[in-house]
């Protein structure tokens, strides 16, 4: 069994189109399986917000010149503002929460599509990072999904997809990056620890704290407390990755194996490049608490066991 966390560069136009965005995904998994061959079972793990960017394909010519993602997003509303007016009412929400109900539908649909295609061609477990979506009437089978949307939430969720492209679990973030994710940026909603979830794979008990969520020692408890072997940590980080940050990213999902010996392995997948003025770093990793000689580190920190692998 082969484990690989992704390090993904993305650009807004890897979103210009359904086609596009799976182009972009299909040539990452093919380097999966050039690495790993065809005869072992593989788990992928994307980063954080992989999807998110969907938001934008409906309208890409009319976003892809804007010169931050503030003035892509106002160029969004302008486009879909009857719908986002309706949501505004019915939900009593803000433009952003009202933007992101306007293209759930066709977000969902285009990102469930094309990671489930990329699970059944390349024979892969996948954890596909995340999107910030309504909690719609998830099903195994995706093209049974109920597309209603059920209130006026929308959460950073990740998604697991098994080899044969089926759903087989979803995963809220609870904690919520301050001015990025809250009511001051994305106006999202946070989900609930008690909700959290581990689930069975063939890699073992699969535990998924999205980014934030693996520096919170209650949602690292619930998912130890479920029996995780195998924990996930999808990331998006829009920091300048210098020592600084890479000290405190330590605090994170290494912290967690070090304090929770039941973890055998963690992935953290990171999301780097920009969207408009956005931008994101840092360094996909792999860690295991098996006993080992093997030291690396973070680029500008001292090397240390745990580490088994780390994208340059």
């Amino acid at each position: 069994m082969k484990l690989c966390a992704v390090q993904m560069h993305w650009d807004v136009k890897d979103y210009e189109s359904p086609q596009v965005f799976e182009n972009k995904i299909g040539s990452l998994m093919e380097q999966v399986r050039e690495a790993t061959g065809w005869d072992e079972d593989v788990l992928v793990a994307f980063p954080e917000d992989v999807g998110t960017p969907l938001f934008f394909t409906n309208s890409y010519q009319a976003v892809k010149n804007a010169n931050t993602l503030q003035d892509a997003v106002k160029c969004l509303i302008k486009k879909n503002l009857p719908k986002i007016i309706y949501y505004r009412v019915r939900y009593r929400v803000g433009w952003i929460r009202a933007l992101a109900f306007a293209t759930a539908k066709d977000t969902a649909k285009v990102y469930l599509d094309v990671f489930s295609r990329m699970a059944k061609s390349f024979k892969a477990t996948i954890v596909a990072g995340s999107v910030l979506l309504p909690d719609f009437e998830w099903n195994k089978d995706i093209t049974r999904t109920g597309y209603k949307i059920p209130d006026g939430n929308v959460y950073n969720m990740a998604f697991l997809i098994d080899k044969d492209g089926n759903l087989t679990g979803t995963q809220k973030k609870t904690h919520l990056v301050p001015d990025l994710e809250d009511q001051g940026g994305f106006d999202l909603s946070a989900g609930k620890v008690e909700d959290l979830k581990v689930f069975d794979t063939p890699f073992g008990k699969l535990g998924i704290a999205v980014c934030l969520d693996c520096f919170k020692e209650p949602v690292i408890k619930a998912l130890a407390d479920q029996g995780t072997d195998l924990l996930i940590q999808p990331s998006a980080n829009c920091k300048v990755w210098d020592k600084e940050e890479q000290q405190g990213w330590m605090e994170g999902c290494k912290k967690a194996m070090e304090m929770t010996k039941s973890f055998t392995y963690a992935l953290n997948p990171m999301m780097t490049g920009c969207l408009f003025d956005l931008c994101f770093e840092g360094q996909s990793s792999i860690m295991c608490n098996l006993p080992s000689e093997t030291k690396m580190g973070y680029k500008d920190l001292d090397e240390t066991t745990g580490f088994v692998n780390l994208a340059k």
